[in-house]
């Protein structure tokens, strides 16, 4: 994996040496973060540029606090239709990569969670729009549920994702959900149910060009997360992300 110094560019560590982040909700008052956050995420679950970018209005009395941070990234996708990713979504999202500089992120957030299109079509789209959107100095983090995303047309898709996503050097940073619900008590580890007998194991990770940095419920889950990482997978991670929200 790369480690978070040839990102310090890019992706800026903590005082740990480590990437820390957080979501911010557009749904509910947002978050602050972990304090030493370098990452803030506007997270409104939409795959539309122009719709995200609108949802989350910094400032705004029922929601949505600035980013007060060195890497403000804009969230694409989500866990259902609206976050939806196709070859014409993803199309979509490149041409419109200069409204994401205009509203002063740094980077994007691809939420692959539901992918609909066959492996070929789906990488190529993939491999496209981040080389397009490194092209416009942003960031690329890809943020997944657990190993891999959970709806595909076939197991294989998915596994074939994780491959192309590892191996690609416009990806920044890699993040699987250690959650479900954003509720546990500790991290599911668990690798994504619907495609795990085809193959998307942790393994998938282990020689990954991208930064390890799993999203996690919150920062009591990070000793754990490491443990479980590093004694049962052989792994170290770069950092983490936190989901729930911190006022």
């Amino acid at each position: 994996m790369k480690s978070t110094l040839a990102l310090s560019a890019i992706l800026v560590p903590s005082a740990l040496g480590q990437i820390v982040g957080y979501y911010s909700w557009n749904w509910s008052t947002g978050s602050k973060g972990p304090s030493g956050s370098t990452i803030g995420v506007a997270f409104t679950g939409l795959i539309n540029t122009a719709d995200a970018i609108a949802g989350y209005t910094p400032g705004a009395s029922w929601c949505c606090p600035e980013l007060d941070v060195e890497q403000p990234m804009l969230s694409l996708g989500g866990g259902n239709a609206a976050g939806q990713f196709t070859v014409d979504a993803l199309s979509a999202i490149q041409k419109d990569l200069d409204l994401v500089t205009a509203a002063n992120y740094t980077g994007i957030v691809f939420d692959v969670e539901e992918a609909i299109g066959s492996s070929e079509a789906l990488i190529s789209a993939f491999q496209t729009t981040f080389a397009a959107a490194k092209a416009k100095k942003l960031s690329v983090v890809i943020t997944t549920s657990h190993s891999a995303p959970y709806a595909t047309d076939t197991p294989s898709v998915a596994v074939d994702l994780v491959k192309s996503w590892c191996s690609d050097p416009n990806v920044d940073v890699i993040s699987p959900q250690l959650y479900s619900s954003g509720m546990e008590a500790t991290p599911e580890t668990d690798e994504t149910a619907s495609c795990v007998d085809s193959g998307c194991t942790w393994d998938l990770y282990k020689d990954c060009l991208a930064s390890f940095v799993p999203s996690i419920v919150d920062e009591t889950h990070v000793a754990p997360m490491n443990s479980y990482f590093q004694s049962e997978q052989g792994m170290s991670t770069d950092g983490y992300l936190v989901w729930a929200q911190m006022v």
